[in-house]
């Protein structure tokens, strides 16, 4: 007499195999989830002591630039802080900056010192009108910003007004028709100022500072912990599913008895 094989324990054991499989997997994606909001956390805890330390950066007291001072040193260390300068503008050098409405107008300040300061004294929109440069020595206070990096693409925006365009406040390329020397940095205005000469404020594009370098380290390690923790919940659980198919296999496919013969 011949006993017909039984599979309820072979399909059961599967089942169980895949089970633990998904469960393995399961934990590694949560465990993947809660690192990466980790993460993205200790960045913007990055990005907010950054934006906090150039604000700090600029509500430092005022520097004043004499005519007697070698600017070519000290901008470095200004940079990002307030400065205030004395001198005359130099109505043929005025540009308006930009690529898309509105632009900044900027226009080149003489110093006492000779030395030529590129100023953002406001903005315009299309249609408004760019407020008349100021005669006689005046003393202007702005944020010194270093030299606009280069466009990423070609120029879009071509503006009819009637005066230069340029697509960024580069002072390499004001060097080649402004009075020399000039300053390497220019002066941004504050919106009080320019509302007060008849214009909208310019955007202030602060540097970027270090603050916070420890927390995006941190961010960066946690997103690595994540994918590390989702790749080896993967690797266990394809070892898991190899060891149940083993076990399988090594187990009584069937049985075999006879009544006698």
């Amino acid at each position: 007499m011949t006993e017909v094989p039984r599979e309820d324990g072979g399909r059961s054991g599967r089942m169980g195999v895949r089970l633990k499989q998904v469960l393995i997997v399961l934990v590694g994606l949560v465990l993947a989830v809660v690192m990466t909001f980790l993460g993205l956390w200790q960045m913007s805890v990055f990005e907010s002591q950054r934006a906090g330390t150039a604000q700090a950066r600029v509500a430092q007291p005022v520097v004043s630039w004499s005519g007697d001072q070698a600017r070519r040193g000290q901008a470095g260390d200004a940079y990002g802080r307030r400065v205030s300068v004395t001198g005359t503008y130099v109505a043929s050098t005025q540009v308006l900056v930009g690529e898309n409405w509105p632009l900044r107008v900027v226009t080149g300040l003489r110093m006492s010192s000779g030395e030529t300061i590129p100023v953002v004294r406001g903005a315009v929109n299309q249609g408004e009108r760019i407020a008349a440069v100021p005669k006689g020595t005046v003393k202007v206070t702005g944020v010194l910003l270093a030299s606009d990096g280069q466009p990423s693409g070609p120029t879009t925006s071509r503006v009819a007004i009637p005066a230069k365009v340029e697509p960024a406040l580069r002072l390499e390329v004001l060097a080649q028709d402004w009075p020399q020397p000039l300053v390497p940095g220019y002066l941004t205005v504050s919106s009080d100022a320019a509302k007060a000469a008849g214009m909208r404020g310019a955007e202030l594009p602060l540097p970027e500072t270090d603050g916070g370098e420890r927390n995006r380290g941190y961010a960066l390690q946690w997103w690595a912990f994540a994918a590390f923790a989702l790749g080896m919940s993967i690797v266990f659980a394809r070892s898991a599913g190899r060891k149940g198919r083993s076990g399988g296999e090594g187990g009584p496919r069937g049985r075999r008895s006879s009544g006698g013969s």
